[in-house]
């Protein structure tokens, strides 16, 4: 009896004294959910395979799911130095989606090689903001051959923060149809 007592004047105190400063918070979802969609109608998936990650965005409410299937290339610091995704338009067609450093500015070039074609495909970053530029790739015959191949890729594009030259990244489609078969 005399430890509950205890016990509830420690709780009176404690209520009466001014909260310090909060030094934890919690943490945002990394999930943004889009315009109009209430919270916990929305589901996002995230698969691991070999090389590349499976997301796939569900509205359950209208149940419409949208995937695509991403690879991030890292530098010794952990920033992006590559990343692509390979995603479908509104109307159903394969598009890859290229993302490099902000610094590399828009319209200048970015060279994929493929180990397994003579010639490499040369795009120009299409738009900028302040952490990323983009390309948008159609997957045509020759990028189908090359993720079905599951080849080699070489990535090279100019970068003014690297003083060493060109900034050249190796990369794989390997496990990509894997992935890609994984969408049912």
């Amino acid at each position: 009896m005399l430890a509950i007592s205890l016990l509830g004047h420690g709780a009176v105190l404690a209520a009466q004294e001014p909260l310090p400063q909060p030094r934890y918070s919690i943490k945002p979802s990394e999930v943004v959910l889009p315009e109009g969609v209430a919270l916990g109608q929305y589901r996002r998936v995230i698969r691991p395979f070999a090389n590349w990650t499976l997301i796939c965005d569900e509205n359950l409410k209208k149940k419409q799911r949208v995937c695509n299937i991403t690879q991030t290339i890292i530098d010794e610091r952990g920033a992006m130095a590559f990343s692509w995704s390979l995603a479908g338009t509104s109307n159903g067609n394969p598009i890859m989606i290229i993302r490099v450093p902000a610094s590399v500015g828009k319209g200048n070039p970015v060279q994929i090689s493929f180990s397994s074609q003579k010639n490499p495909v040369n795009a120009k970053t299409e738009d900028c903001d302040q952490t990323i530029c983009l390309i948008l790739l159609p997957v045509g015959p020759v990028l189908r051959e090359q993720i079905n191949k599951q080849v080699d890729v070489r990535i090279t594009y100019a970068n003014p923060e690297n003083g060493d030259g060109p900034v050249v990244i190796g990369t794989t489609l390997k496990g990509l149809p894997t992935a890609l078969a994984a969408i049912k």
